[in-house]
């Protein structure tokens, strides 16, 4: 990886984690559909696979209020196990590999069994620049970037 990628995965990374929690769902549903068809083929050999189908069908499950908290819940790692009866230690467990397939599978499924952004939602500006920033044509780079924040 050369410097540039290092540079650039850093300041992805850090702008990505300033972000609020709803403003880094928008940013992944908006990466993932974008980059859905691309991802399979270069890390996502075994999906799903148990732990990530379990958890995805629990997602699946709750009422989409519920799963948006559940979601929020996940990416923030807030060990109360609260209203959805979701709790993020089976999320925690999992290695990087298998958080990329839950979100992939999770993407796969937005507007249908899952929660989508709104079609009518503006994101912030902060949220906006990430996603540019993360405009890559190095598909890697993307996936990279991926495992280092959730």
């Amino acid at each position: 990886m050369t410097s540039t990628n290092v540079n650039f995965l850093e300041q992805s990374v850090s702008k990505f984690q300033s972000l609020d929690t709803d403003d880094r769902l928008t940013v992944l549903a908006l990466l993932y559909t974008e980059i859905c068809d691309e991802i399979p083929s270069l890390c996502l050999n075994n999906v799903p696979n148990e732990k990530t189908a379990n958890l995805v069908a629990q997602i699946q499950n709750l009422p989409q209020a519920e799963q948006l908290f559940a979601l929020r819940k996940l990416l923030n790692q807030d060990d109360e196990v609260g209203e959805t009866g979701i709790s993020t230690e089976e999320y925690a467990a999992m290695n990087a590999d298998d958080k990329l397939a839950f979100w992939y599978q999770l993407a796969q499924n937005l507007g249908t069994s899952i929660i989508n952004v709104p079609d009518d939602y503006i994101p912030s500006e902060k949220a906006t620049e990430v996603v540019d920033l993360l405009h890559t044509p190095n598909i890697e780079d993307l996936v990279t970037f991926f495992k280092r924040v959730l």
